[in-house]
């Protein structure tokens, strides 16, 4: 349970904080509303904790063969989550992203984007670097934080939904805006630090 509650609150600082997601849904629900953008706000959901499983089934087999890598693994992620953070203290939308697009994106697209979304890449490896399934249960330790990470996820992208859809004006005070950033990297760079420490 202890394990979990490790994995949800890094899933919420992960998942909250801006991001091509989070600004592409958020753009979504200002330009087509809430019903319209659910199949991209499902393919969000769905798409990232497959990333996730495939990539924690394939790097627990390298860990088990190569342990130092692990290591090696959660200070490569502890540098890249920095870049992130400071990527998202000194984010703020530009007029272009809010511009109003054709359509929304569907569920396939928007689950075929999170292999090529940076930030679901940094995501998932220091997921999978921080919590490492054991040798007698892979399969389900990679699958349980796959599902904490859909659960949250559910939360925190929906949040930005709405967000797009009904409080425009609030996420548009560049004030706002930049204190919510950087409230936000902090947190993330300060959990990542301290979960990669214990973690060594």
């Amino acid at each position: 349970m202890q394990h979990l509650q490790a994995v949800a609150l890094f899933a919420f600082l992960s998942i909250i904080t801006p991001g091509p997601n989070n600004l592409m849904i958020m753009t979504s629900g200002m330009n087509f509303g809430v019903r319209k953008s659910l199949p991209h706000f499902f393919g969000i959901v769905v798409g990232f904790p497959l990333m996730l499983l495939a990539m924690g089934l394939g790097l627990n087999a390298v860990f088990d063969t190569v342990p130092w890598f692990h290591t090696v693994l959660l200070v490569f992620s502890l540098l890249m989550m920095v870049v992130l953070a400071w990527r998202i203290a000194s984010f703020s939308p530009s007029e272009d992203a809010l511009k109003p697009g054709s359509r929304p994106l569907t569920f396939l697209n928007a689950v075929l984007f999170q292999w090529v979304n940076p930030k679901a890449w940094f995501m998932a490896t220091a997921a999978v670097a921080l919590f490492p399934a054991s040798a007698s249960t892979p399969v389900l330790d990679v699958l349980a934080v796959a599902v904490v990470m859909a659960s949250v996820g559910v939360l925190c992208v929906g949040v930005w939904l709405v967000l797009g859809a009904r409080l425009r004006a609030l996420i548009n005070s560049p004030l706002r805006l930049k204190c919510f950033n950087a409230g936000m990297a902090a947190s993330l760079v300060l959990f990542f630090a301290y979960s990669t420490v214990s973690a060594m």
